[in-house]
């Protein structure tokens, strides 16, 4: 990998338990001035994860919360719960992000591809940004947009919070009608996108609800229904969160690498026969990752599966997911190990009533 060993430490710490799982995989391309590079993958046949690194070549434009739409596809086809691309880490010296592509359901006999369809530094998230209540209930100033909507004007209850610089309340009070509200200030460049604004309580619960967003010159007025103003006196702070956007231009492009996938070691069990329920079951194919088990038929939409190891020690898989089709009018179900299991150690698998040996 290009970067530094602070991505190679944010990789380590993210594969954790599946380290020993995770192969080299090699490949890279460029466009826009940006370098796409293949690191690692964990594969076991039915689910993967590949880790993959892009690097800015001509500038500064990445960071931590750059957005990339990117997944696993087959023949040109997104793969059964694919869970796109996130960012693991950003090293700002290197100019690089390193980044997780996952899918479930996969076939790893087909040739696999990692498509990235754009990039985009510009959009952001905040969880949870707190500001102080008003010290009291008060009736501010109002402004009627082109629209007819009635807003805050600007300025009047300025303050800032310590957990963003990129926007502050402007205004936060009554109107002439009784109604309440909050009236946010981006920073420059910045746009407010599906920002919220609600207050809260003593007790953590939130107070009201979000009946009007109108968008304001540098900002967003909200309007909280369900708050009256001996409302205030129980306020304990105003959360702001959601998603909206900085400065930063998206890049636009397209970036294709095919991924060689080198899956886990398994173990096969045939079965070819109807258990209880009514479930007919090909086989149950088993890694130290996931028990895959393929059936059709059945009365019910789920069944429990069970692992048991050479000690004696039973634990109930949990089910990762259930797909339709998946092979000669069989479905796929996937239950997937909480963290990894030796495949060595592994006694049976239970499931329907049944109790099948690892050989």
């Amino acid at each position: 990998m290009a970067a530094g060993p602070t991505l190679w430490d944010a990789l380590e710490a993210r594969l954790g338990p599946y380290a020993p799982f995770a192969a080299e995989v090699e490949g890279e391309t460029s466009g826009q001035g940006l370098r796409l590079e293949l690191v690692k993958a964990v594969s076991d046949g039915y689910t993967a994860r590949v880790y993959y690194t892009l690097t800015d070549e001509t500038g500064d434009r990445l960071n931590g919360h750059t957005h990339v739409s990117g997944r696993l596809e087959v023949d040109g086809e997104g793969l059964t719960g694919s869970g796109g691309s996130q960012v693991v880490s950003y090293d700002a010296e290197s100019r690089t992000l390193l980044l997780e592509a996952s899918a479930k359901g996969l076939d790893t006999s087909q040739a696999v591809t990692l498509e990235l369809t754009g990039v985009d530094p510009g959009e952001r998230y905040i969880q949870d940004a707190r500001f102080q209540p008003p010290a009291e209930a008060r009736a501010l100033d109002t402004d009627t947009t082109g629209e007819g909507a009635v807003v805050l004007s600007p300025g009047q209850t300025p303050q800032t919070s310590p957990d963003t610089a990129d926007f502050t309340i402007s205004s936060m009070g009554f109107d002439g009608q009784g109604r309440f509200h909050i009236r946010l200030a981006m920073a420059e460049g910045f746009d407010a996108g599906w920002l919220l604004a609600v207050p809260y309580d003593a007790a953590g619960e939130q107070m009201g609800s979000t009946l009007e967003r109108t968008a304001v010159d540098g900002g967003m007025d909200y309007v909280i229904g369900g708050v009256a103003p001996d409302d205030v006196a129980d306020m304990a702070s105003i959360r702001v969160y959601g998603a909206y956007r900085g400065p930063e231009a998206a890049i636009e492009g397209e970036w294709s690498l095919p991924v060689e996938l080198e899956p886990a070691e398994q173990r096969v069990i045939p079965v070819g026969r109807t258990l209880k329920d009514g479930f007919y079951v090909e086989r149950i194919e088993v890694s130290g990752m996931n028990i895959a088990v393929y059936y059709r038929g059945g009365d019910k939409s789920w069944f429990v599966v069970w692992a048991t190891d050479k000690n004696g020690v039973r634990t109930g898989v949990p089910m990762g997911m259930m797909s339709a089709g998946a092979e000669d009018g069989l479905n796929l179900g996937l239950w997937s190990f909480e963290t990894p299991a030796a495949l060595d150690e592994l006694a049976s698998v239970t499931l329907l009533g049944e109790t099948f040996p690892l050989e």
